[in-house]
């Protein structure tokens, strides 16, 4: 063997030291907490690989973008350095189904509790605030040939014949900025909620089928935030018009002492109405409605209007409306509800000035992969979910690196380059 070949293995942390990617590594293996499970087979059988350094492998297949195991593998083979870095034997990897094992068998909760550790350094040492906070989820692409576009016969419309291998995925859809003639894609898969802080660092996330909405994993991931973090009173909360619901609003305001800076979704408003100089509304052929009464449905709380003929049985409708021969004939309903989503001052600079930082989940989702869609090759919730969970480690893990070793508070979403530095520097 040459002497140049010798030398790459007998200076290992002189390569380290001098290589802005394995300097990279070396940052953030050294700021991830030991992780709450045995590293190796304690019981009958083989003592198997070590637990931590697969994951240390999947924090590097995250951040660099590598779609499969097997990818990850070979990846890993062509990198020696960075295989004795993870914690292998040099040319000692495991095959792809102990990876497969250990992302289903691992609960999800071990690496949920990883990723509050190192949130947690990064509030105590003042690199993320708890004052405001974003909502948003992402979508999740199953592991089915029903994804396949170029697939005629998919199913894309059926919710209830679900893909064979993915009983937990759901039909759902996502915008699709690169169709703008069909912007919707219709898909079979999961989301990805999160909350993240204004600095941009997820702080709570959970992934759960299609069809769990976005406002009711908020309720959810509200009440994790606040038994983790025990934000104050009137924190911000800020998200897009799918987090439009008077129930999460109330949530938001009334228990968790906070304010919520949501614009109104169009489906959940009412249609322009004309009214009469007395202030009744005026039905289709300009005549004054009479009242019906207050009803009232839930927390909801309205004002209900009727034709004014339907009294007189001679009477027919002049614009011969077919709703006409319904019972009360047309009607109206309106909401008089004094509650925290009526009271939002949407119009205020205030208002358009908070909610411009609901950019920040934006960049947050295109630093965690693909723009659109993240894609996954696993067929089991439990599994996928703990591959979306180590995603979001890993930016947490980025973002401890470079605050809290190398003290560079702007580099912590720079998860690409917040390790490099010129040779100068170096020798």
């Amino acid at each position: 063997m040459h002497n140049f070949q010798l030398s790459l293995y007998f200076d290992l942390q002189k390569t380290i030291r001098r290589s802005n990617f394995h300097r990279k590594y070396d940052l953030l293996f050294e700021s991830l907490p030991m992780p709450q499970f045995p590293d190796r087979n304690t019981g009958p059988g083989r003592t198997g690989y070590s637990r931590y350094a697969m994951l240390k492998a999947l924090i590097v297949m995250h951040l660099e973008e590598i779609k499969t195991v097997p990818r990850l593998i070979d990846y890993l083979n062509s990198r020696p350095i960075l295989t004795e870095m993870c914690g292998f034997e040099m040319f000692k990897i495991p095959d792809e189904s102990q990876f497969y094992r250990f992302k289903q068998k691992t609960p999800n909760s071990v690496f949920v509790d990883l990723h509050h550790q190192i949130n947690q350094q990064l509030v105590d040492q003042g690199l993320v605030t708890l004052d405001t906070f974003i909502m948003d989820s992402k979508p999740v692409m199953a592991a089915t040939r029903e994804n396949n576009f170029k697939n005629s016969s998919r199913n894309c419309t059926k919710k209830d014949k679900k893909p064979k291998r993915n009983p937990a995925a759901t039909l759902s859809y996502y915008s699709s900025q690169k169709d703008p003639e069909n912007r919707k894609l219709f898909f079979w898969g999961y989301r990805t909620h999160v909350i993240v802080s204004k600095e941009g660092i997820p702080l709570v996330e959970i992934t759960l089928p299609n069809n769990v909405t976005d406002e009711r994993v908020a309720h959810r991931l509200i009440k994790k935030l606040k038994r983790l973090y025990r934000f104050k009173k009137n924190s911000i909360f800020i998200a897009d018009k799918a987090y439009d619901c008077r129930e999460l609003y109330n949530f938001i305001v009334d228990t968790m002492k906070g304010q919520a800076f949501i614009p109104l979704n169009p489906r959940n408003t009412q249609d322009e109405k004309f009214f009469s100089p007395n202030g009744t509304p005026l039905c289709e052929a300009g005549l004054e409605m009479k009242s019906a009464g207050i009803w009232t449905e839930g927390l909801r709380k309205r004002s209900k209007f009727r034709c004014p003929l339907k009294s007189s049985p001679s009477e027919l409708c002049p614009t011969n409306n077919p709703r006409f021969a319904n019972l009360y004939g047309c009607t109206a309903n309106f909401d008089i509800t004094d509650d925290a989503r009526s009271q939002v001052q949407r119009g205020s600079d205030q208002f358009k000035e908070i909610y411009r930082q609901r950019q920040t989940v934006e960049q947050y989702f295109s630093r965690l992969g693909d723009r659109e869609v993240e894609q996954t090759t696993h067929y089991k919730l439990r599994t996928v979910q703990n591959q979306m969970t180590i995603a979001h480690l890993s930016l947490s893990l980025v973002a401890a690196a470079a605050g809290i070793l190398l003290k560079q508070p702007e580099k912590i979403r720079c998860y690409r380059t917040f390790a490099d530095r010129t040779i100068s520097k170096v020798a």
